[in-house]
């Protein structure tokens, strides 16, 4: 690890001004759980690094104007303890669950998991699902984008944030009883190895129990978690009924096969993504007190 100035701001307004002053060669560390293996195998070189773990300003969990509002450093053990997650928004609860460590949940937060913006990324498929938005600020102004445009390679970033800026918040549509939610993924090791396969699914119903909406997310099959407008079209209209959903599956089976035919993993993951989405679609009738 190479020597670096270290920043320990007490406010978002004094982290900007730093990211703005040294924005050619900063690196922003959270709970930290990415970046140091970064520093230390040196992946990433900075002059400077900012420290925001101090900044309170951006740890809370809240509902308002028909949002959920989740700060950047919000930890995946908050969210994994809060009872308005665990309630009312199941696929990020089970996701904070499934993320890494009891150690690493108390440090990983949201922000930085968002940001890395990797193919394996638990916390990016799970948004997408939910539609989430990323509000990014810096001295220039707040601006917001929806997370599938958010992670799109610019630079020498995974993702469209800027050297200036930090992440401040993701967004969610808030949650009613029309809606229903699911994640599911394995990894070589349980909940500590990177994901290796995950799909999560957003589930809105009409007065019929039929499928009015569907959002349906793949994670670690492509260079970002990516949304299945094909199977997301495939349950429209459909039955909230095990028997009516099971054949969608085969549909998993095909985008698993269009988007990594050339890859040896292909062989697994063409099968372990049926595994998956049925247990999503379980979890979803569950939340609907159909099973």
């Amino acid at each position: 690890m190479r020597a670096f100035n270290f920043f320990s701001p007490e406010t978002v307004e004094e982290a900007l001004d730093l990211l703005s002053q040294h924005q050619d060669s900063i690196a922003v560390i959270a709970g930290g759980t990415d970046l140091i293996i970064d520093l230390n195998e040196g992946g990433k070189k900075p002059d400077y690094v900012l420290d925001i773990s101090q900044l309170k300003e951006l740890d809370y969990i809240s509902e308002s104007d028909g949002m959920l509002h989740i700060g950047a450093n919000t930890t995946f053990a908050t969210l994994e303890k809060n009872e308005l997650i665990s309630e009312y928004y199941p696929a990020i609860a089970k996701m904070a669950d499934y993320m890494g460590s009891p150690q690493i949940r108390e440090l990983g937060t949201v922000g930085g998991n968002v940001v890395s913006a990797s193919v394996a990324g638990d916390s990016p498929t799970v948004f997408l699902a939910y539609d989430a938005t990323v509000v990014l600020q810096s001295k220039r102004g707040t601006r917001e984008m929806s997370i599938e445009e958010f992670n799109v390679n610019r630079g020498k970033f995974r993702c469209q944030i800027e050297d200036d800026e930090l992440l401040i918040e993701v967004k969610i549509p808030q949650a009613n009883s029309n809606f229903a939610t699911a994640y599911r993924k394995f990894g070589k090791r349980k909940s500590l190895a990177i994901v290796v396969l995950a799909t999560a699914m957003r589930i809105e119903r009409d007065r019929d129990n039929r499928i009015k909406d569907a959002r349906v997310t793949l994670g670690a099959v492509s260079l970002h978690p990516m949304r299945s407008p094909k199977i997301e079209k495939a349950l429209i209209g459909k039955k909230l009924d095990m028997e009516e959903l099971e054949p969608v599956l085969q549909l998993y089976t095909e985008e698993i096969d269009a988007a990594i035919a050339s890859r040896p993993s292909v062989v697994y993951k063409r099968e372990g993504i049926r595994g998956l989405a049925k247990g999503c679609m379980m979890d979803v009738l569950e939340q609907y007190g159909l099973v």
